[in-house]
């Protein structure tokens, strides 16, 4: 009996095995997409490149998009679209074969501007051999700068510390000129106020990015006053929405209270385009 038994161990056993072997064999020269295209979308593209390694896909080519100004709204590095075989609404988890093509599109900034950057910093190690004079006073200055170090960190402008912001936020006049002087003085400040979605729509043809225009105050569809805002070319997660029934999709309709970097003011549509910080529900 005892012998019947072993022998029928050692059966499943080879069984086992050989159902083992024949399912690895079945995807031989081939890999498996990760995650699909739109969620690659507002990722680093050196993460995106690193999935389709570890999964094994041997053909990966990247595309530069040098279409960034200032860097605060899209990243640097930041993908706009994934193809896999020319299908840029691949599926995730698809068997293809490991020589398919897999096209990274990302945002970046022009080439000449990097090229400037560094003949600035060819510029700056040429001059690196000065004059002991020039030594001294540049420590004297660095214990001066040392001194300074520590600086109080700006605060955020809002309608009770910050005049003209209060002032922008009453304005009726759409197209008032104040806009324009308010972003120019104040770009990269943080500003925060209560606001609403009026509009959202996707940004180009893309389905996880989107323009959303933003109004002061509670959402209302015949009162109105200050700039229109505008949250331009961002994603779902880009809005870092806090409080309590976060909705998603986030859409038009919401009252929220705005914490958001000053970008520019657009005049040709008339926009004043800011980066979100943070989004609460209120």
């Amino acid at each position: 009996m005892k012998k019947m038994i072993s022998v029928l161990l050692a059966c499943i056993m080879v069984m086992t095995l050989v159902g083992c072997g024949g399912e690895s064999n079945e995807h031989e020269g081939e890999a498996k997409t990760p995650s699909g295209s739109s969620v690659q979308e507002g990722r680093n593209y050196q993460d995106v490149i690193d999935d389709f390694e570890e999964q094994g896909f041997k053909n990966i080519k990247t595309e530069k998009l040098e279409d960034l100004i200032t860097g605060w709204i899209t990243k640097d590095g930041e993908v706009e679209e994934v193809s896999v075989g020319d299908d840029v609404d691949y599926s995730p988890d698809e068997w293809v074969s490991v020589d398919t093509e897999v096209i990274i599109k990302y945002h970046t900034f022009k080439k000449e501007d990097t090229e400037s950057a560094t003949e600035s910093k060819v510029k700056d190690k040429s001059n690196t051999e000065k004059p002991k004079e020039d030594i001294e006073s540049a420590a004297e200055s660095k214990v001066k700068d040392n001194s300074n170090a520590e600086k109080p960190k700006e605060e955020i402008l809002t309608v009770d510390n910050n005049k003209e912001l209060a002032e922008i936020l009453s304005i009726k006049d759409e197209s008032s000129p104040l806009f324009k002087e308010f972003a120019e003085k104040y770009v990269g400040r943080t500003i925060e106020f209560d606001g609403n979605t009026a509009y959202v729509s996707p940004y180009r043809d893309y389905k996880t990015r989107f323009n959303y225009l933003i109004f002061v105050g509670d959402y209302s569809t015949t009162n109105f006053s200050g700039p229109e805002f505008q949250f331009r070319n961002v994603n779902y997660y880009e809005l870092h929405l806090t409080g309590d029934n976060i909705p998603d999709p986030f859409g038009s309709g919401h009252n929220i209270r705005i914490i958001a970097k000053v970008v520019e003011y657009d005049e040709d549509p008339g926009l004043f385009l800011l980066e979100p910080v943070s989004i609460k529900m209120r």
